[in-house]
């Protein structure tokens, strides 16, 4: 059936460039650090098929609410959650909402060996995390150490303005120890050196889409997102959405 889906929004994509079409279009997109790369590589494929191009500008979610509702001129906002484009929707600043992946949680000790719960229990040094105010994994890393009570007090705390920031602590080990994607893990292979944090422990990583500004080369994104996007949106490590 998924197939069949992929195949069908394939044609969409397709039929966009209609007339022997018209000429390649650019989407700017703005989108969560945590699927820049998942996104550049959608978009290599994507432009390969089309001629569409896709510019990127990433951010933490909560920046990138702030640009777009101060008129930033992008095409689509790929979210890390589903309450930033809910309130820009509020805002008439778009429509077209859809859920395009589920985030998965990771805790890296780089180098290794994996940590788990109870290195999380017992850990007394310093802990990367982004920004729980503007970045939504930092958010679910936050509501991980609260389902398990344990006072964030007891870490020395190293906060990246989003997560792409707080994988950066980690890997030049400014921070022994730190919440990540699960994206960025599977992009550097190393999910050996990590915990694939329960989604029990948070509540769900649900990351939508808001189209900005209508169009050609958007519609035809967003089919790809919808289809042929999403097995590598899986083969990035995030769940698909139902």
């Amino acid at each position: 059936m998924k197939k069949q889906l992929s195949v069908v929004l394939l044609g969409l994509v397709a039929g966009a460039l209609h007339s022997g079409a018209a000429q390649a279009n650019e989407v700017k997109v703005a989108v969560a650090a945590n699927f820049k790369g998942t996104l550049a590589r959608i978009g290599k494929a994507f432009t390969a098929k089309t001629g569409h191009r896709v510019v990127i500008s990433s951010a933490a979610t909560g920046v990138l609410y702030t640009q777009i509702s101060h008129g930033a001129p992008f095409d689509l906002f790929l979210s890390a959650d589903v309450t930033t484009p809910q309130k820009l929707e509020a805002q008439g600043k778009g429509s077209g909402r859809f859920t395009y992946a589920i985030g998965q949680l990771g805790l890296w000790q780089k180098g290794g060996p994996a940590p788990d719960e109870a290195t999380l229990r017992s850990w007394q040094g310093e802990l990367a995390i982004a920004n729980p105010k503007t970045a939504p994994y930092g958010a679910a890393a936050m509501a991980t150490l609260e389902s398990l009570k344990i006072d964030p007090k007891q870490y020395r705390l190293l906060t990246g303005t989003n997560i792409g920031q707080t994988w950066q602590f980690v890997d030049t080990g400014n921070a022994k120890l730190g919440f990540v994607a699960w994206a960025n893990l599977v992009d550097a292979g190393k999910t050996g050196e990590a915990w694939a944090v329960p989604a029990s422990f948070h509540p769900p990583i649900e990351q939508q889409a808001l189209v900005l500004k209508k169009g050609e080369a958007v519609d035809a994104l967003v089919a790809w997102l919808k289809g042929p996007g999403q097995e590598q949106i899986e083969a990035a490590g995030y769940a698909l959405p139902q």
